[in-house]
């Protein structure tokens, strides 16, 4: 049994070799293997698993259900795909976790499997995510469940969502870009829905598909969930696309104080255009207004960031408040076209405005000398 990774409450079929009938035999107790799994993980590509050998396990028991491929698109055999449905049908109403991310182009028995399942599943499921676009049945009864505390989705909402009963949910992923109306849909809910509002008050993660364009209209949403803690727009500024990021200094003074709670911000590195409208002012926002943010990716400006940290740090801004502790900004594809002169003083100006700066990571040239003042 080398390279076979179990313990008595968790199985991970991973890159090994499943162990033969005899031994399969020896190993199960009364016709059950591993009387007392709660776990289940499975790679589904990596490790073509007979349908027998999950007959065996005590799928009544089971709380917590991974079945990927990685990447999600890497494709699988038909066998392997209608043991994976068959795996699904098994699933106890009563699980608690559920992820499967195996992406299938003609996958329509696999997600039949999934959508039936959801439409079965109990108010013990905390956790749901899936690689693949449900029935309506099985969204409308997953919207509704009391407990459901994570959702990953990739389909946008249903047509009509006339119920006002929604999860109190606290982290969130839109996978896809079809998926953006969700986030508009919760934010616009009225207070007269309860559940609804609550979403607003429980959402502690939110992330947004990639390639999202970050603007007015993406801010004035997701400002609604004022106690995020971590916030990831996954941008992608294309070479001939231009820049993604369309706010502005006072759009992220706006997030930054109504988002206080951050820890985590990834709206974006800075990408080659160096064309965005907001500059070191946003940082000084951010790092005064999130106090315990410790992650940070956002787009600034730094054709002009001699004049804008000498015009702040000579109005004070900021000066006397309390800052963030961020140890690491990402300086991304940005650009610096400054003299040796200015490398001084734009470190120190990034160091006033975050003063636990370390590192910065991303484009080198300037940047480099930069960070070697910073004392890195």
């Amino acid at each position: 049994m080398q390279r076979y990774a179990f313990w008595m409450r968790f199985l991970d079929l991973g890159s090994f070799e499943i162990p033969n009938s005899d031994t399969l035999s020896r190993l199960s107790s009364g016709g059950v293997l591993l009387p007392k799994l709660e776990w289940l993980r499975w790679e589904v590509h990596e490790t073509p698993v007979p349908l027998p050998f999950f007959h065996l396990l005590p799928f009544s028991n089971l709380k917590n259900v991974t079945l990927y491929t990685y990447p999600p698109s890497y494709p699988i055999s038909p066998g392997q795909l209608t043991t994976l449905v068959r795996v699904v049908s098994f699933l106890p109403t009563s699980l608690e976790v559920l992820s499967i991310t195996c992406g299938q182009e003609k996958g329509d028995n696999l997600k039949d499997a999934i959508s039936s399942f959801a439409c079965r599943c109990g108010s013990s499921l905390m956790s749901f995510g899936t690689s693949l676009p449900l029935s309506e049945a099985a969204i409308h009864h997953l919207i509704q469940l009391p407990n459901l505390s994570s959702w990953k989705v990739v389909q946008r909402p249903p047509r009509v969502v006339s119920t006002p009963i929604f999860p109190p949910l606290e982290e969130l992923y839109l996978e896809d870009p079809e998926t953006l109306p969700w986030l508009h849909l919760l934010a616009s809910r009225g207070s007269a829905e309860p559940r609804t509002k609550l979403i607003r008050e429980t959402l502690k993660c939110l992330h947004c598909p990639w390639s999202t364009i970050i603007d007015s209209a993406l801010l004035s949403s997701i400002v609604n969930f004022r106690n995020l803690a971590v916030l990831c727009v996954q941008t992608h500024c294309s070479g001939e696309g231009g820049c993604d990021f369309h706010l502005t200094d006072d759009d992220m003074k706006n997030l930054a104080s109504t988002l206080s709670r951050l820890k985590s911000l990834e709206l974006g590195r800075p990408c080659l255009h160096d064309s965005c409208k907001t500059t070191v002012a946003s940082l000084v926002s951010i790092s005064i207004h999130c106090l315990d943010l410790t992650v940070l990716e956002v787009h600034f400006n730094a054709k002009t960031i001699v004049s804008d940290i000498q015009r702040l740090l000579g109005g004070g801004a900021g000066l006397h408040e309390a800052k963030c502790k961020l140890q690491s900004l990402y300086v991304g594809l940005s650009s610096l076209d400054i003299c040796e002169e200015d490398i001084e003083p734009v470190a120190m100006g990034l160091r006033v405005i975050f003063p636990h700066l370390t590192n910065l990571w991303g484009s080198n040239g300037p940047w480099d000398r930069v960070r070697f003042k910073l004392g890195v």
